[in-house]
């Protein structure tokens, strides 16, 4: 590096003595002369940095030449075969069936001296068939306190056996049963207080009321036999059909005897989310009540006592058309049914009722429903008694008929665990049967029929929980009436009668029930029941006066522990607040009462 200084500077020194002596040249007519350069410091030359190109040359080609391919594609098929080879078809194995218990006993014993029984056996699971029978029995011996505390006897008895069995074929069910049934009862209630103030009553004739062998009793009997014949079909494009027959003969220790005869058909269709059919019905019967309504009255002669006979036959034919519309959204019926009374003592012997409903699905949680219809109640003694048993026989009977009957209501799936249900309802009913005591005998201790027409307005309410918790239902139901108008129904539009009552009916009734599992050997639970106040047609020294019945509470208590799984012990305690309510006037209700017993399914 230091030669090459030393080069650097050597090379300038003789440039620039060149240079000077070329200009003095030049300037002196060529004449060389001395000249002394003086140099003060030592130079230092500076080499510019080179800049080199940054693109490539590029060389314009004037000639381009594009490749060009001209192909063509001829297909040959061949022939080709496959054969698959056969391999076993599929089996789906669903999970093992139960073992079905194919019957039960269950036996029982409580206070009043009241022995319990159910039996149920039933077939083995079979494919083409199952047949059955079942029998049971409750009855109470006991005695209660009337109103001067005197006891008095109060037992009553139920037992019914049926035999029952169904056919299936391919597409269709037979079914049917053959029945018996007999519930006794004792005509204990009358009131001390009342009629025992009265001197026209010898109360030494009525000793026996307080006696189990000579206290007045009555026995209703039933026998009857039924059958169904219906299809079995989903497809939406066959005919679906139901036929039905039936046979009662009902009879009483009074010599009362009804025949009753019924037939039910139906024929319908569904196509696509419409279906349409027709409904047809016929009910024929043949009542005769023959009750010895007062034995103080002797026939002639001072024979035996004439009985009170009154006989009632019915004969009706319904006819019920209707179509149905059902979707995601909307489920509508609509349809009317005409009835003929074919053996009719009043006019009108034709009705027709309307049959209208229609529901909403708002996002399958709220189900608002609206519905329109009527409906005729055929009143007679044996339906009658199912009701209050303790109705004398022999008075006349007149059908109640539903004229208008519209409800307004909500259906509300809360949740998977909660349903509601409130419903609005409006009814005009003509020849309503309420009860009332029977004045022709000395004691009032059995009911008669009084009529009326009534237009009502009512509500319902319904709740219920199901596994609220791990292993707790609840159940609870309201209902409430309102009498807008009793009026006299051998009058047209006749006003409201003066002094009436919808006598011996409550305008609300409530029930629940709570039933909590809490392990698998142990559950119990809880039944309660109200009825408000009602009112009871009374009659002292020959005047009327309505009577206030108080509201009824009845809170009952049931448990059971299972040994294992066929085995088990259950308890009812039942009116655990000891009320002494009386179901109907003078007909009190048994106090505390308990039942004991055992379940055995085989």
């Amino acid at each position: 590096m230091r030669k090459l200084s030393y080069m650097k500077y050597l090379t300038l020194l003789i440039a620039f003595a060149v240079a000077a002596g070329s200009l003095m040249a030049q300037e002196d007519n060529n004449t060389l002369e001395e000249q002394t350069v003086v140099i003060y410091n030592e130079y230092s030359p500076v080499l510019k940095d080179a800049s080199r190109i940054q693109s490539l040359p590029v060389i314009a080609d004037t000639i381009k030449v594009e490749p060009k391919f001209e192909y063509s594609v001829m297909p040959t098929m061949y022939r080709t075969s496959f054969t698959p080879s056969k391999i076993p078809a599929a089996t789906v194995k669903g999970e093992a069936l139960k073992p079905l218990n194919t019957g039960l006993v269950k036996i029982g014993y409580g206070n009043y001296i009241s022995p319990f029984a159910e039996l149920y056996v039933n077939s083995k699971r079979q494919k083409n068939y199952s047949i059955g029978i079942a029998a049971q029995h409750h009855s109470s011996f006991g005695k209660i306190k009337n109103r001067l505390n005197q006891k008095i006897y109060s037992g009553y008895d139920d037992s019914n056996i049926e035999a029952f069995g169904k056919k299936i074929f391919a597409k269709s069910v037979l079914s049917g049963k053959v029945y018996f049934s007999s519930n006794g009862i004792c005509y204990y209630g009358y009131d001390p207080k009342v009629y025992g103030n009265t001197d026209s009553i010898n109360w030494d004739t009525f000793d026996y009321v307080d006696t189990r062998d000579e206290v007045e009793k009555q026995r209703f009997n039933r026998v009857g036999a039924n059958m169904t014949f219906e299809s079995q079909q989903t497809g939406r494009k066959h005919w679906n059909y139901k036929f039905g027959a039936g046979y009662q003969y009902f009879f009483t220790k009074t010599k009362d005897w009804q025949h009753k005869v019924d037939v039910v058909a139906n024929i319908g269709r569904s196509v696509k989310n419409a279906s349409y059919g027709l409904d047809i019905d016929y009910l024929f019967n043949a009542n005769k009540m023959a009750a010895y309504a007062n034995p103080n009255i002797v026939g002639a002669n001072g024979g035996a006592p004439l009985p009170r006979i009154s006989s009632k036959n019915d004969m009706f034919i319904g006819a019920k058309p209707y179509f149905k519309f059902e979707n995601e959204k909307w489920n509508i019926k609509a349809g009317a049914k005409a009835v003929f009374d074919l053996i009719s003592a009043n006019d009108p012997s034709f009705y027709l009722f309307p049959d209208v409903y229609a529901q909403l699905n708002i996002s399958n949680t709220l189900l608002p429903y609206v519905s329109y219809g009527g409906h005729l109640e055929n009143n007679n003694l044996e339906f009658i008694t199912t009701i209050n048993p303790f109705v004398n026989s022999y008075p006349s009977y007149y059908n109640t008929t539903y004229q208008h009957e519209a409800n307004l209501g909500l259906k509300a799936i809360i949740s998977k665990k909660i349903y509601l249900h409130i419903n609005a309802n409006y009814s005009h009913i003509n020849n309503m049967a309420f009860f009332v005591n029977d004045t022709t005998i000395p004691l009032h201790n059995k009911f008669k029929m009084e009529y009326m027409d009534v237009d009502r307005v009512g509500a319902y309410a319904e709740l219920s929980m199901r596994d609220l918790t791990p292993g707790l239902d609840i159940m609870l139901k309201a209902h409430y009436y309102y009498y807008i108008k009793l009026g006299d129904p051998t009058v047209l539009n006749s006003p409201k009668i003066a002094d009436a009552r919808p006598w011996q009916m409550p305008d609300l009734d409530v029930s629940l029930r709570a039933s909590y599992r809490l392990t698998n050997k142990i559950s119990f639970g809880l039944e309660g029941y109200f009825l408000n106040r009602c009112y009871a047609k009374e009659f002292v020294a020959g005047v009327q006066y309505a009577k206030k019945m108080k509201a009824v509470v009845d809170v009952n208590l049931f448990g059971e522990y299972k040994f294992d799984d066929n085995f088990s012990a259950f308890l009812y305690l039942n009116n655990i607040a000891c009320q002494r309510y009386y179901i109907w006037n003078n007909y009190r209700a048994q106090g505390f009462n308990a039942l004991v017993g055992l379940t055995y399914m085989f």
